[in-house]
């Protein structure tokens, strides 16, 4: 069963073309049209449309993204330590194929702040010991994604989408990752991913035909491992991520300073077109 055949509200009377034909009728206005109707994402078509235009575009176009991900160590025992802070900047370029068929290829890059801070960090405290630790930039791509009413296929993890949900005038899309794999960093080891992404939009938005993109709120939270640069050993936990930020209408739109730093510390971001070959943070040090 296709991964976006959604749990079906029997309460749901038209799909999100049908409201917006009603809307059209003379006498009923769309405000009205819209408090009464909601998308059918019991239809496969539908859900998967939903789900491109709220993560990415329906058309052929690239999406920019930022975020800020608050960055904590897990000890397994006491509380978790304040790290750092990543400015991330997604650039996702879409290509729509027709039939509903969607390509995705994603470029990724991060550079680390004081926590909740925008002051640029080159080093971090090393949670359990104290000493400076020297900080490795984030980069990720090319990384490609293929959508259809099928299901999708995903290089590496594998986001996993939950039903969509309207709540109030809001449309809502959960995924989780919860997966392992032999580590990149060592194959004898096991890598464990838990992440989880939460994207909502205006419902009006996400019933509106002629919007390719919708404007979203995007909220992520993850578990990972310790990356090889932050010197942990074989000390236990990981790092957990709490971050939040929404697409942008383009590089300009970053906030102050922000586009400088990635020019600085992560060039390769602002320059997809000559990013030659795979780049990750397991195969990019600095």
């Amino acid at each position: 069963m296709s991964k976006f055949i959604l749990s079906n509200r029997r309460e749901l009377l038209l799909g999100a073309a049908g409201a917006s034909l009603y809307a059209t009728l003379p006498g009923i206005a769309a405000a009205s049209a819209q408090r009464s109707f909601t998308p059918d994402f019991a239809d496969p078509v539908e859900a998967l449309r939903a789900h491109v235009k709220l993560v990415g575009t329906l058309a052929s176009d690239t999406v920019y993204s930022f975020y800020r991900l608050n960055i904590y160590a897990d000890l397994c025992e006491g509380n978790f330590v304040p790290l750092y802070t990543m400015n991330n900047l997604l650039i996702d370029r879409w290509e729509a194929r027709g039939d509903n068929q969607f390509q995705m290829t994603k470029y990724e890059a991060g550079y680390y702040t004081e926590i909740d801070s925008y002051e640029p960090l080159d080093a971090v405290k090393h949670p359990v010991t104290g000493a400076p630790v020297p900080i490795q930039n984030f980069l990720l791509g090319p990384v490609p994604r293929g959508y259809s009413p099928d299901g999708y296929v995903v290089m590496g993890y594998n986001p996993n989408p939950l039903p969509l949900e309207v709540i109030g005038e809001r449309v809502f899309l959960a995924t989780q990752s919860i997966e392992s794999s032999p580590s990149f960093f060592d194959p004898t080891k096991t890598h464990y991913t838990n992440s989880f992404m939460t994207y909502s939009a205006e419902l009006a938005d996400m019933q509106n035909p002629d919007l390719a993109s919708a404007p979203v709120h995007a909220q992520l939270q993850n578990k990972t491992m310790w990356m090889p640069w932050m010197n942990m050993g074989e000390q236990p936990g990981g790092t957990v991520v709490r971050g939040y930020g929404s697409k942008i209408a383009g590089l300009d739109a970053l906030p102050p300073g922000v586009l400088d730093e990635f020019g600085k510390r992560t060039p390769q971001i602002l320059d997809i077109e000559n990013w030659k070959g795979f780049l990750s943070e397991a195969s990019s040090p600095e």
